[in-house]
């Protein structure tokens, strides 16, 4: 959503947010007029409410704009599915699904009254609201919903607190009331931005309830996928790494075997030098081998997270440190391991079987989506246009920092480099050394 959006949100109900007690980035419900085709000029209009900066790609990227109708196309075709599964018949669904049609109505209210920040109810009026049965009912219900999905704040819920949740959650009910009565529902725009939240909903639900288990992977697939990609398979690992051993206890040249087959990309340019280091250092399984070890010995085959090493030691010492005299190795090896970088160097690393598991698991995630998409009715233009946001005027620069000087507030953040997804307002993998505790 807009900045207004989240203002309205953040005014009217930030106290429900701040409890988790309401998933608002996934909305849905069952639609009089469910939107199906999206013509060039909604694709405008929905690329018109998103981020400035993602606008400004859209505006200036073919392929972006591509993508970005690709995956609001693979949305609504998983939304369509889960209406006719009866996803969103379930009552408490519905009742979300009412919730965020709330929610937007209201806010584009209040902006088409010149509030964006917020709405400008007053409490007697809310207190007023209420006090009607059908609405008071629609209170308690909120709360008992919120509970049920929260199983943490079944207690009682602070009586301020309580107080503040009814407040913001009757700001929204009456900024719907009063959109109703003004034909905020019957714009386009509106309309719209209802439909995706919803769609939201709808898809997520659905994956979670009835897709997620197609997914997963038999083990029976995953051994299939390793006998197609023998690279995965963890005993030709371990058959590599005893024919590497088996060259460098025949005297070959340990640095030049480090060179032609560790998968440690720190170390590998160094002849395998891992340096000098002290007990701790490395993973439990390559520090009590390597100790082990006397200078000049060659390890057998050591098995770590990180794959299979070879360890060679090249010298021993004894360093003082704080007073306190501290054993140090200087030692080389070799990894047999996965090669290339993973996706997420900051995760940990994957044995070739989870790899595996994931691989298949993309597959027919991918292949469930697509024959989704096959099925159903949805259309997105793909060609539209997107008008470039107009350029916020910069702030005023304080005295003290010179127009153009590197690292002031004239610097324009990096476009991010994450998948796009379509949306409404709203360390070294093959090293081995480990930070100590």
């Amino acid at each position: 959503m807009k900045a207004t959006t989240k203002a309205l949100i953040a005014a009217a109900v930030a106290v429900v947010f701040s409890l988790g007690l309401i998933v608002w980035q996934v909305k849905a419900r069952r639609s009089e007029n469910v939107i199906l085709n999206l013509s060039a000029e909604d694709m405008a209009m929905i690329a018109e409410d998103q981020p400035a900066q993602f606008r400004t790609r859209l505006a200036s990227d073919e392929k972006t704009r591509k993508d970005f109708a690709e995956n609001l196309k693979n949305l609504l075709a998983v939304a369509e599915e889960a209406r006719g599964k009866g996803v969103g018949n379930k009552p408490e669904i519905k009742r979300q699904m009412d919730l965020v049609k709330s929610v937007i109505i209201a806010e584009n209210y209040y902006k088409s009254q010149g509030s964006p920040s917020g709405p400008s109810i007053s409490e007697e009026e809310v207190e007023a609201f209420f006090k009607e049965p059908a609405n008071s009912a629609k209170f308690d219900q909120f709360i008992n919903d919120a509970k049920a999905k929260n199983p943490q704040f079944a207690a009682q819920i602070p009586e301020e607190q309580l107080k503040q949740v009814k407040t913001q959650l009757g700001q929204v009910l009456i900024g719907e009331k009063k959109g109703l009565a003004a034909g905020v529902d019957k714009q386009r725009s509106t309309q719209l931005q209802i439909m995706l939240e919803q769609s939201r909903l709808l898809a997520q639900t659905y994956a979670q309830e009835q897709l997620a288990e197609k997914m997963k992977a038999t083990d029976a697939e995953v051994d299939a996928y390793i006998a197609a990609h023998p690279e995965l398979d963890v005993k030709q690992k371990r058959a590599k790494a005893e024919e590497v051993l088996k060259r460098a206890r025949g005297g070959e040249d340990f640095a030049k075997l480090a060179e032609e087959f560790s998968t440690d990309p720190g170390s590998k340019v160094k002849g395998g030098d891992l340096g000098w280091f002290g007990q701790g250092a490395m993973v439990p399984e390559f520090d009590k081998a390597a100790f082990a070890l006397k200078p000049g010995e060659i390890s057998d085959i050591v098995e770590s997270k990180f794959g299979y090493h070879i360890i060679k030691l090249e010298e021993r010492r004894t360093e003082t440190k704080e007073g306190k005299n501290e054993e140090q190795v200087r030692a080389r090896h070799i990894l047999i391991g996965d090669s290339g970088q993973s996706d997420n160097p900051f995760a940990p690393p994957q044995t070739g079987r989870e790899k595996a598991r994931a691989a298949v698991e993309q597959e027919k995630q991918k292949k469930i989506l697509e024959d989704i998409v096959k099925r159903s009715h949805v259309t997105v233009a793909e060609t539209f246009s997107v008008k470039m946001p107009e350029q916020q005027p910069m702030p005023a620069m304080p005295p003290q920092v010179p127009p153009g000087d590197e690292g002031s507030i004239n610097a324009q953040p990096e476009p991010s480099q994450s998948k796009d997804k379509p949306t409404t307002g709203a360390a070294n993998k093959g090293g081995t050394k480990q930070p100590k505790k």
